[in-house]
This record gives C-alpha cells, structure tokens and sequence, in this order.
C-alpha cells in the first residue's frame, strides 16, 4: 500500500516513514517524474560559477532528484514551468497528458497545487467556493495518473505578501485550513498518494526554526540559507530540504541524504543539461 498519513517535518525522524515497505529494490525510483510550480521550476536558484564554467544555469528539482537517487533509473523528467500559475489549469492538463504518457514508477509534485489554493479569483465571486472547485478540479486531474504519487499541501504564505505575492492571491487563514482538509481526505482516499505536510515545513521556515528531516538537521537561524529574501521561494539547499522531506516518504537506502552532495551533484547536473539543449 502506497498511502500513508500526513508527513510532518515535526516527526519525520521519530514515526515510521515508510509508504514502499515492500520496495526494498529501489524499483519505484527507476522512471521518476517531477512537475510542479515555481520551487519545483527552480525560481532563484542558480550553478555558482566554477572554473572553466561561469554559467548561471538554473537547478530545478529534476536536477536535485538526480543528485538523491543512487541506484540505476532513467532520466528523472520534469514537467513544470515557473509561470505555471498564468494558465493553472491548461498546464496543469498539459503536464498530466506528459506523464501519463511516459508512465513512470513515481511522480512528485510538492508544488503542483500551489496555484489552485493561490491566485487572483475573480470579481463578485465566493472566493472560499472558486479556490475550493480549482483546488478539486487540480485533484481530479491527479487520480488519471497510474502510478505513487508523493504531492504537497498548502504552505501559509502571507508573510510574502507585499513581497511577490498580493493579498489577493493569498487564502484566508480559514480557507487555508479546510483546502489543506480536503488535500488530505483526497490523500487518505488515494492509495496510490502520499500528502506532504508543506504547510508545517513553511512554517519552520519563516519563523526561523530548527528542521530535522531524515537524518539531517537544521539549527535555528539557518533561515537565509533555505529560504530566500521573497520568504516564498526555497534556496537550493531550502530546495534539497523540501525533497529529502518528501524522499523520507521512501525507506530505501538507495538515496543520497547528505545536502552537501546532493547540492553538488544539482549543480554539475544543472550544467550538463544546460549544455546539453545549448545550440
């Protein structure tokens, strides 16, 4: 059985994690597939220069999945894109037509419904009602997908209001809650889906927080190294943090868990595929 109830950073050393306990062969990670909004896109995360290289090429979490997975699987894929939320529901069919077609063994979206709980609703309307039918419309596309799925709940966000986001686009508190309940009763409905807990990590996140995930840790105070300035979108290292949160989903020993290495094998990863679509 694929589901297991909500992950928590809070917890994640001292429950059982496992959803795969019978996947001991590390099969699951042999066609793997990440899509998703602005985090998973890579929004500010950059290759730092290096000798002979002075590209900035962006590290999305395709790369960073690459840097984690240690045993033989193809080419981890992504589809995503970092203006997901200007037609939310046309790319969000067009990414699900993409992986139902490749068929992988696992798909992860920890941001994938970001933008059906956010965004601007429309005039003279019942917000609550109009994020609450994009957040299930989002959902109903997910259930077309044969195969595990690992998806993220909703993260609070107000505190980058002003920042990158407008007030508009952020839910009410109240809102918040009942789409997280409703992401997690479609989660617990779902063999096949795994619900991670985003909402407590960005929590932790913006208030400066120690993180233990896996068998990392990160002290209080390390805010500026996970977390950028917009106090929305991760740092590469916040972004290695969001996918060891979600992998811990999977007890394997077939992943990479030090961020050290896993950052390093991102941005050699990042370079090789931006030289490889160069013309």
């Amino acid at each position: 059985m694929f589901r297991k109830p909500l992950i928590s950073a809070v917890f994640i050393i001292s429950i059982a994690l496992s959803a795969f306990a019978d996947d001991e062969n590390c099969e699951i990670l042999d066609r793997v597939v990440v899509t998703g909004a602005s985090i998973s896109s890579g929004f500010g995360v950059i290759t730092p220069p290096v000798k002979m290289d002075l590209g900035a090429y962006t590290i999305n979490m395709k790369h960073i999945f690459e840097g984690i997975i240690t045993s033989e699987h193809q080419e981890v894929k992504f589809f995503g894109d970092l203006l997901f939320f200007r037609k939310s529901k046309a790319n969000a069919q067009k990414y699900i037509e993409k992986i139902k077609e490749y068929k992988p063994t696992l798909v992860i979206g920890l941001d994938f419904l970001f933008w059906f709980g956010h965004g601007t609703p429309p005039k003279d309307i019942s917000v609550p009602e109009y994020r609450m039918e994009k957040l299930n419309f989002a959902l109903h596309l997910l259930e077309q997908i044969n195969a595990p799925i690992i998806i993220g709940n909703l993260p609070d966000v107000r505190v980058a209001i002003g920042k990158v986001l407008s007030a508009t686009q952020v839910p009410t508190s109240a809102t918040l809650v009942k789409l997280n309940d409703r992401i997690q009763a479609w989660g617990d409905a779902n063999e096949n889906v795994t619900v991670i807990d985003a909402f407590t990590l960005g929590l932790k996140l913006v208030n400066d927080e120690a993180i233990t995930i896996h068998n990392q840790s990160w002290p209080a105070g390390s805010q500026e190294k996970l977390l950028q300035d917009d106090m929305l979108h991760t740092t590469l290292e916040g972004t290695v943090a969001v996918s060891l949160l979600a992998i811990s989903s999977i007890e394997l020993d077939c992943i990479e868990t030090n961020p050290e290495v896993i950052m390093q094998k991102a941005c050699e990863n990042a370079r090789k595929s931006a030289k490889q679509i160069s013309p």
